[in-house]
């Protein structure tokens, strides 16, 4: 029970949410990393990136990105993409949740 305290605090901590316009940038920068991938499922997570409303959860998605780009092209480029995000959650989110692909 004290562990899901821990992850809804560390998830949610109020003093890293961004302000809205720099959320709407984040999605922007997400929806830049699809680009060119297509189909089905590239539109689902297109969709949930627009519904995503914190930093977190957009962040959270970078690994579906990941996987989409590597199979429409190659795991070097999803890798180049995925980390090229990197920079645009600095300071938005807890450094320990800011890892490279």
């Amino acid at each position: 029970m004290v562990w899901k305290k821990s992850l809804h605090s560390w998830l949610h901590d109020s003093t890293t949410q961004p302000p809205k316009a720099h959320l709407e940038q984040l999605r922007l920068q997400l929806q830049e990393a699809l680009e060119e991938c297509e189909g089905p499922m590239c539109e689902r997570l297109r969709w949930r990136i627009d519904a995503a409303c914190t930093a977190q959860h957009l962040w959270l998605l970078r690994g579906e990105i990941f996987q989409l780009v590597a199979r429409q092209f190659c795991q070097q480029e999803a890798a180049r993409r995925v980390n090229a995000l990197l920079p645009a959650f600095s300071g938005s989110l807890p450094e320990r949740m800011l890892t490279r692909v």
